[in-house]
């Protein structure tokens, strides 16, 4: 694994787990057929990380690819986020749609 791939890696499970008891206390259920951009941008970076990683693992599980290229994966989600930030009543998963041009399974 390279070191900024392995950062990364670091990073995502440490914002994880040091608000593991929070998360106990603020349940939080989107359905993301409605999310919209403009919810999507006012979430903190693990509520984000969380949607852009749901999102991920549903179109590769639709194309049936395992490989998860941490790179890839920011840079994807940050087309997402730059894209949602000129489009707030988009829903998100149209946004990904078109900022990514890729096709989600229905």
């Amino acid at each position: 694994m390279r070191r900024s791939t392995s950062n990364l890696v670091i990073l995502l499970v440490a914002a994880t787990a040091g608000s593991a008891p929070s998360m106990a206390e603020e349940k939080m259920v989107v359905d993301m057929a409605k999310m919209t951009c403009g919810e999507l941008n006012k979430l903190g970076f693990q509520d984000f990380a969380g949607v852009t990683m749901w999102l991920s693992g549903y179109y590769n599980a639709s194309i049936r690819n395992t490989i998860v290229d941490l790179d890839e994966f920011a840079r994807a989600a940050k087309t997402v986020k730059d894209f949602c930030m000129s489009s707030p009543r988009a829903t998100v998963m149209s946004a990904a749609e078109r900022a990514l041009a890729i096709q989600l399974p229905k």
